[in-house]
């Protein structure tokens, strides 16, 4: 019966990959999904991408150990929520290149950031898809019995088949039926782990007799600590192109704009629940050898066997969601910015799809031996990346849609100056240098955001800068006829 429920939720994966296949038609399809993506396809893959199986793995773990500290998390993730969809997702519908590369190149007239930036991407995308093989390495090893470094080698070839068949297009629909799946994991199996406690009373007290600090605004971290998750995540997802790109396959600034809303009213309280979740699991589990294993434990230990398979399916479904998302925008990203704007300026439409889905191979073999050592806890992994990701891109993206008078120099100098620092001080911290409570994103983006002023302050933007940003900031006569004709569109 556990296979049984899995097998339902392949078989609804497998019949969304193949209409995806079929409708994914040429380079712009592969990239962004021939910019026909609805509000509610955009808002299932934000949710869908955002939650991964790192919600359930290692989220639940943090949540398992810190306690309420660890909403920090999502409270950040919401907040870039609100400022991808309201600020940031319109204005680069509206500047309608492919990768975030296209937009930072054009922005300052350099077409040096598109190679250096996208080379940042990839090793941010290698980090998480790392993180990402983790998660499905747990989930088949328990299901199927398999040595972990099977497992990991499984979901690799699953997400880049996938990838390569789809692009936007199985992205965008995998990951809004992901939404449901993912959702419905969670309160499927809620029920049977709350039966199986005490009651909500008995397990605060249990849990606050143990841990006094537990419910408290920071929990059992520092309240550094748990300001700078915050950080991390919000700024994280600014700089992170698998999110970004979404919104060049928008059908138009509208829709955009609905997502945002459809994500705020779904994502904070489905993340309230896997805390909740994880209360209630660490009264009836308190010595659990692998907090990261948490929910695969007490969906095993209390729910029947056909939903067992659901909902291990859709945890699944969630590590999918993400993890083809990030392998696209690198991929994506490499090929565009390097080969085809650097090596091959020439080439076919068939050859750059080519090209683009080799190097989803390559970015995934890559990734592998990280999934396979495992190197820290899953959470640690993402922490990293964001914090790379954040530091050395999140800062400056969001600054550039506002800050008319950012230069070319500001602009490097908050890339190299944030990747270093952040970077720097994340060794020093591995080696007992930088002191443990404090993490290093506060500082770092602190620092960056001062250079960023100061080096913008003392160089002039030219004619060609100011043009693309006013571009994004003001309607153009093509803009609102472009925007007339969609709603048409929508009539008809």
């Amino acid at each position: 019966m556990i296979y049984v429920g899995v097998a339902i939720v392949f078989v609804i994966m497998i019949v969304t990959g193949v209409n995806s296949y079929l409708q994914s038609k040429g380079l712009t399809s592969f990239y962004v999904a021939a910019r026909s993506g609805r509000w509610y396809l955009l808002t299932g893959s934000l949710f869908a991408s955002g939650v991964s199986g790192a919600t359930f793995l290692g989220m639940m773990a943090w949540f398992y150990d810190f306690g309420a500290g660890t909403m920090w998390i999502p409270a950040g993730i919401a907040w870039s929520y609100f400022v991808l969809c309201f600020l940031v997702g319109p204005k680069l519908r509206r500047f309608g290149e492919l990768t975030i590369s296209d937009y930072l190149a054009a922005r300052f007239d350099s077409p040096l950031l598109r190679p250096v930036f996208s080379i940042i991407v990839s090793v941010w995308m290698v980090i998480l898809l790392g993180s990402l093989y983790v998660q499905g390495g747990l989930l088949f090893g328990e299901m199927f019995g398999f040595t972990y470094a099977q497992s990991t080698l499984m979901t690799a070839a699953i997400v880049v088949i996938f990838t390569v068949f789809g692009g936007m297009v199985i992205i965008l629909k995998t990951d809004f039926i992901g939404t449901f799946i993912i959702i419905g994991s969670l309160l499927v199996t809620m029920p049977f782990l709350i039966s199986a406690s005490d009651g909500w009373s008995s397990v605060v007290t249990t849990i606050q007799s143990e841990s006094p600090d537990y419910f408290t605004s920071s929990g059992e971290l520092s309240a550094m600590m748990a300001f700078s998750w915050f950080f991390i995540w919000l700024f994280g997802y600014l700089g992170n192109p698998g999110y970004l790109t979404r919104f060049y396959s928008a059908v138009n600034e509208r829709e955009i704009i609905k997502a945002g809303i459809a994500v705020a009213v779904i994502y904070l309280p489905a993340l309230t629940l896997f805390f909740i979740s994880a209360m209630y699991a660490r009264t009836l589990f308190p010595n659990i050898a692998d907090p990261e294993m948490l929910w695969i434990a007490y969906t095993y230990e209390y729910a029947p066997p056909i939903i067992i398979g659901i909902a291990m399916a859709g945890m699944f479904m969630a590590v999918l969601t993400s993890a083809t998302s990030w392998l696209l925008a690198g991929a994506s990203s490499l090929g565009r910015d390097i080969y085809q704007k650097m090596i091959h300026r020439d080439v076919s439409e068939a050859r750059m799809l080519v090209v683009t889905k080799l190097i989803v191979l390559g970015l995934a073999a890559l990734s592998v031996p990280i999934g396979i050592a495992r190197p820290g806890y899953i959470m640690e992994m993402m922490n990293l990346a964001y914090l790379i990701a954040g530091s050395a891109g999140g800062l400056v993206i969001l600054i550039s849609m506002f800050y008319r008078n950012m230069t070319r120099a500001g602009a490097w100098a908050g890339i190299l100056s944030g990747g270093v620092i952040a970077i720097g001080a994340t060794a020093l911290q591995y080696v007992g240098v930088w002191p443990e409570e404090v993490d290093p994103m506060i500082p770092t983006v602190a620092t960056a955001f001062l250079i960023i002023l100061f080096v913008s302050r003392f160089t002039r933007p030219n004619d060609k800068m100011l043009e693309v940003y006013d571009r994004m900031n003001q309607r153009s006569s093509a803009g609102i006829s472009n925007d007339m004709s969609n709603k048409q569109d929508e009539v008809i």
